[in-house]
């Protein structure tokens, strides 16, 4: 059976969504974003991704009629018509829409949805553990990283300059301070066994699952604290990994060419979180 996707409204094989040329979102990257994870016939912190997605069609001044709940039975309906129940992700667009290309933000526009799901990776006990490495990068991209808009150039072209180096991902750093990664935020594990991620301010984007996981922690006891770190303080660190809906954690054995971690075995706090948010999405 051929994938179904959703667009505007209607459910078509995924290669008869067509948008039109003048779409705001192809000529403009205008318009945004979520990923969410669909785990035991259920959207993984699905509420929490639709209020991000408002949130962002806010700032970009984005109007629209449609509610969260109409978004969130789209998406179910979209895992129901392709007989999917788990390991899948959802993507969800928003665009501004269809507009004559004009370079201010159009008003009156009926914006574009669309909606497709693929399969996400789920990595072996043996990757976990091995870890990834990453390498630091300045980070290049505008002041508002905290909207999840379509425009993913600098973190597209960064990633690939990462792979091309021997690198698994890139580490964004912004005057010494760390940011998050290409696509996914960041923890660290200090001396003291501390839990330490970037606060949630504009050049960071506040993940979903980021924001599960300091919840996770501080239930199980461990100290968290939200704080700007530095290059030397990630260097310095016992662990190191990164958070997203899809990697839900990934594990850093090295930065640059420092050693942060050999192996990430059952002791360590990064395996804990993962086994604890594996718990939290079988609920």
């Amino acid at each position: 059976m051929s994938k179904i996707s959703f667009l505007n409204g209607d459910f078509l094989p995924h290669e008869k969504c067509v948008v039109g040329i003048e779409d705001r979102g192809f000529q403009f990257a205008d318009g945004a974003y979520e990923v969410t994870l669909f785990e035991n016939n259920k959207l993984i912190d699905g509420d929490n991704h639709l209020i991000r997605m408002m949130r962002s069609l806010k700032e970009l001044n984005i109007v629209h009629d449609f509610t969260i709940n109409y978004l969130k039975e789209v998406q179910i309906e979209l895992f129901k018509k392709n007989n999917i129940t788990s390991n899948y992700t959802i993507y969800l667009q928003i665009t501004r829409g269809n507009h004559t290309r004009i370079p201010s933000c159009p008003k009156n526009l009926k914006p574009t949805i669309c909606a497709t799901i693929a399969p996400r990776k789920i990595f072996s006990d043996l990757e976990f553990f091995s870890g990834i490495k990453a390498m630091t990068h300045d980070d290049i991209r505008w002041q508002r990283c905290d909207i999840k808009t379509v425009n993913l150039l600098a973190s597209t072209l960064i990633n690939q300059t990462a792979k091309d180096n021997g690198f698994d991902d890139a580490i964004y750093v912004r005057n010494n301070i760390i940011t998050e990664a290409t696509y996914a935020n960041i923890f660290i594990v200090d001396s003291k066994n501390n839990l330490i991620t970037p606060p949630a301010d504009n050049h960071i984007l506040c993940g979903i699952t980021r924001n599960r996981l300091i919840e996770i922690a501080k239930r199980i006891n461990l100290n968290v604290i939200e704080k700007k770190f530095t290059i030397d303080e990630l260097l310095l660190s016992q662990e190191a990994f990164l958070t997203s809906s899809s990697l839900i954690i990934r594990p850093i054995n090295q930065i640059d060419s420092k050693i942060i971690k050999n192996k990430y075995d059952e002791s360590s706090i990064a395996f804990k979180l993962k086994t604890e948010y594996l718990k939290f999405i079988s609920q």
